[in-house]
């Protein structure tokens, strides 16, 4: 068995909010020292190679649930069509009728987040996430608990939009080869451990919803946008986050 590392949370330009390519995605996970990277845009199955820049590519979606989100990894093939924010339980049968494992995103990044909330079938739970704590600075501690007592495989996504992003966050996985068969059988035994190796800043969540008005060609959005892009560079001045080991 040997130890691969992979991010398995990270948007394209293909999300409204995501910033870059994937081409420069996989070069950034590859100049990090990652072996993998799940692509998982918002909503949509984006068609992947199965590597770019040296780095194997994941298929995968995160998908909006009256839940809260839940990504998708190791799809077979893309989603079938859902509802606007479907249950959460339809979300994760259509995931494993694609083949994928169902990963609860991000479960206590919402400040008044319930562990009942959670109580659905799930295949694994992200316990860090680089974007966790933007508004619970104990989200990551929280999610930790909540895999533990749930008994759900952690996991590590750094929920980049950009390429600056990618690593923030990745899960480490005990597998005997750098296949996607491998890593997703290591992932669904639960041979992997969720890392943060730093908290994004506020200021990079501000860029992406920046993006997102842009591209929405609304003046009103735009200034919203810009308004909330120059209080997260304000935060970040005066209230720094701080990566909890």
């Amino acid at each position: 068995m040997s130890l691969f590392r992979a991010d398995l949370h990270v948007h394209t330009a293909a999300s409204p909010d995501g910033r870059s390519s994937l081409e420069s995605l996989a070069a950034a996970a590859r100049d990090r020292g990652l072996d993998a990277l799940a692509i998982t845009d918002h909503d949509l199955c984006t068609a992947v190679p199965r590597e770019c820049a040296g780095v194997l590519l994941i298929p995968g979606c995160e998908v909006s649930t009256r839940a809260g989100h839940i990504t998708g990894l190791f799809l077979d093939r893309p989603l079938e069509p859902l509802p606007h924010l479907p249950p959460p339980e339809e979300a994760v049968a259509a995931i494993r009728r694609a083949g994928g494992l169902a990963v609860l995103a991000h479960p206590c990044a919402r400040p008044g987040a319930r562990p009942e909330e959670f109580a659905f079938d799930l295949d694994g739970l992200e316990a860090a996430n680089a974007r966790a704590a933007f508004k619970v600075p104990a989200a990551n501690a929280r999610a930790a608990a909540l895999a533990a007592d749930r008994g759900l495989a952690a996991v590590g996504g750094s929920d980049a939009h950009d390429a600056a992003e990618v690593g923030n966050a990745f899960t480490e996985l005990e597998a005997e080869e750098r296949t996607l068969p491998a890593l997703r059988q290591a992932l669904a035994q639960g041979r992997c451990r969720a890392v943060l190796s730093r908290n994004t800043p506020h200021f990079r969540k501000g860029l992406s919803q920046w993006t997102k008005a842009r591209r929405s060609h609304k003046l009103p959005r735009l200034a919203k946008a810009a308004a909330y892009l120059a209080y997260c560079a304000a935060l970040d001045a005066v209230r720094p986050l701080r990566t909890r080991r």
